[in-house]
């Protein structure tokens, strides 16, 4: 009976209450650079065809014409650059596929990987296949293709700019300082790399200097969104958040023919501080149709909507961000409790041993719910029992060591059972003799009915 007793405070101890939601930290404000990499055409001007008589649609004819001079121009451009035919149109296939609204990024990075193969010191094919992984998240082979760039054409402002970003998403900050720096030095008027020199001393912290770069901007452009962005900034880390609202909110309207994700993603972070929930829901919903592989708003979104229960709705963006960022540990760890939320234990459980062989293999919380699934609804006592005894190693609150212990115990004796019930030899039952017949049944009048009357 004491044990029973231990065993059931052990199980409400370690359960996870079902009204108090498993918390998400959310993304902080978004600091990215300002004009992210945009591809570089290979100029070559393809004469437009002359239309017919007053139709107002190419003929045939037309376009015939003018597929021959797109040909005519393209063996041009290679004989001027001293290259196949195949190279130059694979590349020109390469930009017009970047160009589209929602291009085929897999056929564009085989063209591409097929033109530096061809043409290694090709500086504007490493600088677009740079400018291709970056927008998939993977920087450090965007960094190597874009140096690779810059230094097959050192004297391009565009490549060292593009070269600066991608430094400065891959946390190399002093690099990319410097390289800024240098285009300044080169060219004072531009504006993009005093934004992004802005942004820089945002993330030092120095928000002085930050307010320098951005009053040089905004002194020569003062509807610059980039700059807005970060002034907005500066006013969320100095807390005058009415300033910051009022800032993003100019900002948004600005960039109504251009919106930008990061500028909603912020105003929605400064309604939160406010507590102002539901228009800091809406903003985050705004950056995900701007931008439906935006992370940091599915992120923020999710974490909100966990905080409410909301779980489907939760889920849904959190499975989102794990496409986005395959190995983004939030976006895990949101799916796996909004997952659990669910009652969806596989899911749940894949996500929760994500998060803590990868992100944190000290995650109390993470391995509570662990051994709770494996407990209940994966009926895996003895999985269940490891996950309480690696939980006695997490804390040293000793009543929560004494819970986890009881129920490790307690799971590992009903794994013992099962193992032992399992081994166990199944008795053969007796089988009918047969020659044994069924009991006759009577008939009314006490005699005995005829065998057929009796199956009847």
């Amino acid at each position: 009976m004491g044990g029973g007793a231990v065993c059931a405070d052990a199980r409400k101890m370690s359960e996870p209450s079902g009204k108090i939601p498993m918390k998400i930290p959310q993304k902080l404000m978004s600091h990215r650079l300002n004009k992210l990499l945009v591809p570089q055409l290979l100029l070559v001007a393809f004469a437009g065809a002359q239309l017919v008589a007053c139709s107002s649609a190419p003929t045939k004819d037309d376009n015939q014409v003018a597929e021959q001079q797109k040909k005519a121009e393209i063996e041009l451009r290679a004989e001027q650059m001293g290259m196949s035919v195949e190279t130059v149109q694979a590349f020109q296939d390469a930009i017009e596929e970047l160009g589209k609204p929602e291009p085929d990024l897999e056929k564009t990075e085989g063209l591409l990987k097929s033109v530096v193969a061809a043409e290694p010191d090709f500086a504007e094919a490493h600088y677009n296949l740079g400018v291709l992984y970056s927008t998939q998240n993977r920087y450090d082979e965007a960094v190597t293709h874009i140096e690779t760039a810059r230094s097959i054409a050192p004297g391009e402002l565009s490549h060292t700019v593009a070269l600066a970003q991608a430094y400065a998403v891959t946390e190399q900050y002093t690099k990319a300082q410097n390289l800024l720096e240098e285009v300044i030095a080169r060219q004072p008027t531009n504006l993009t790399a005093k934004n992004n020199l802005a942004v820089l001393a945002l993330k030092a912290g120095d928000d002085e200097k930050a307010m320098e770069y951005v009053r040089d901007v905004l002194k020569e452009d003062n509807e610059n969104v980039g700059a807005l962005n970060s002034l907005g900034l500066i006013y969320v880390k100095r807390e005058n958040a009415s300033l910051a609202k009022y800032v993003f909110t100019k900002a948004i309207k600005l960039a109504e023919k251009k919106p930008d994700p990061d500028i909603h993603n912020n105003l929605g972070m400064v309604y939160m501080a406010e507590d102002e929930v539901a228009q800091g829901v809406k903003q985050f919903e705004a950056a995900n149709k701007v931008d439906p592989n935006y992370l940091e708003s599915r992120l923020n979104l999710g974490s909100i909507l966990i905080e409410y229960l909301d779980y489907e709705r939760a889920a849904t963006q959190f499975e989102e961000a794990v496409r986005i960022s395959p190995n983004n540990c939030v976006a895990h760890l949101g799916h796996a409790a909004s997952s659990f939320g669910l009652g969806k234990a596989e899911e749940a459980q894949k996500g929760f041993v994500f998060y803590v062989e990868n992100c944190d293999a000290d995650h109390v919380s993470s391995f509570e719910r662990l051994a709770k699934l494996n407990e209940t609804k994966l009926n895996n006592p003895a999985k269940a029992a490891e996950y309480y005894e690696k939980l006695m190693t997490l804390v040293d609150d000793e009543k929560k060591k004494a819970g986890y212990k009881a129920m490790a115990g307690f799971l590992k004796n009903q794994a013992e059972k099962s193992d032992q019930k399992e081994a166990a030899p199944v008795e053969d039952e007796q089988a009918p003799e047969d020659d044994a017949q069924a009991p006759e049944a009577d008939d009314a009048d006490g005699e005995q009915a005829p065998a057929e009357d009796a199956a009847e």
